[in-house]
């Protein structure tokens, strides 16, 4: 697993017994000063807030400005077999918010924690919106990949995604050009389990989806940008709402 504190700790990549599970665009590691098809990273996670995701908020960069503030007070550590990697994010502006996302993921052999507490450290209300865009490339990702997604409601984004609305499940081999497909599901539980039978393994994505209500899908088959993104999000795009949380006041 590699971390980026560049980058607010998010989560470069995995890989499970040699086997790349991640999704890292062809942009690789940069610091956030083009458009954003220019900066797109994927990593294995890439956090998208706290006062944005994809295009919703007009001024505010796509998918929001964390992922491209530095983490502060980075710091490691290993207990009973564990290793705990942790640090703290800020949203800030003069005159305007103070939020600060304290991080610690725990890593183990067969599992990775992500525990975020984000803490409104300022002297008003203050909103703040979170979607965890969650990646997987070649070769976890290839046409054996089978989806178990717990989906009692389906919706697609976009024209193109509605037509192939019968596939949203499948995963095809790369195809030279060609649009990406997204979808917003609701869950009937937060378990997303992904199974390559081929490659002998299987990730289960847990959450509760009282704290992230919808889950996207972002399946692009197109050969160089080959990319499946599991993305529980605290807010539709078509329907955006941010959260809040007054003074002093903490979520986990």
């Amino acid at each position: 697993v590699l971390f980026n504190k560049d980058n607010a700790l998010d989560i470069v990549w995995v890989k499970y017994k040699g086997v790349n599970v991640s999704f890292l665009s062809k942009n690789g590691l940069n610091d956030g000063t083009r458009d954003f098809v220019g900066n797109f990273e994927g990593g294995f996670l890439y956090t998208c807030g706290m006062d944005n995701v994809s295009s919703c908020v007009d001024g505010k960069p796509v998918h929001g400005s964390l992922h491209y503030k530095k983490c502060d007070f980075a710091y490691a550590y290993e207990q009973d077999g564990v290793i705990y990697v942790c640090g703290e994010v800020k949203e800030t502006a003069l005159f305007g918010k103070n939020l600060v996302m304290k991080r610690c993921f725990a890593v183990s052999e067969n599992a990775i924690l992500i525990n975020d507490t984000l803490e409104n450290q300022g002297y008003s209300k203050a909103d703040y919106v979170l979607l965890y865009h969650v990646n997987y490339g070649y070769p976890f990702l290839d046409e054996c990949l089978e989806m178990e997604i717990p989906a009692i409601a389906s919706d697609p984004l976009t024209e193109v995604a509605a037509t192939n609305k019968a596939d949203m499940f499948r995963i095809t081999a790369p195809i030279d050009g060609g649009e990406e497909h997204v979808y917003y599901h609701t869950l009937s539980e937060g378990k997303v389990r992904l199974v390559n039978p081929e490659r002998q393994m299987a990730i289960e994505m847990l959450y509760n989806v009282q704290d992230f209500p919808f889950t996207l899908e972002w399946k692009s088959m197109i050969s160089g940008d080959y990319a499946l993104g599991i993305e529980p999000s605290l807010s539709r795009f078509d329907n955006f709402k941010m959260q809040a949380l007054k003074s002093g006041e903490s979520k986990n």
